[in-house]
């Protein structure tokens, strides 16, 4: 693996990361509204970075819609592996807009709520 590839592998994960960290923090959130539509936002990415994976001599900056926020392919013409990690600005605005708030539910819960 060269820096290119750990650099990817580093932003993919933590792109999954706060994908899944805002989702929570959405769902345990008292006082959000329009929970469904801030959940589905925290899913697209935005700004980010792609690489070919099988010859990753370049550094790609995107932006743009995706949706996963990961997204990986192989062109079946040339057989080159791209992998593409997109930030999600929504999830980001999420965990701002709830902690800021300080409007986190920490109880736990039983599940027969």
């Amino acid at each position: 693996m060269n820096a290119y590839q750990l650099i990817v592998l580093a932003f993919g994960s933590a792109v999954i990361v706060t994908i899944l960290w805002a989702i929570w923090a959405i769902v345990r959130s008292s006082d959000l509204r329009f929970k469904p539509l801030w959940i589905a936002g925290s899913l697209f990415g935005f700004v980010g970075l792609g690489i070919n994976w099988t010859k990753p001599d370049d550094l790609v900056f995107l932006f743009g819609v995706m949706v996963p926020a990961v997204t990986g392919f192989t062109v079946l013409a040339t057989g080159q592996t791209i992998i593409k990690a997109g930030f999600p600005i929504v999830a980001l605005a999420a965990l701002i807009k709830i902690h800021s708030a300080g409007k986190l539910d920490d109880r736990p819960r039983s599940g027969l709520e």
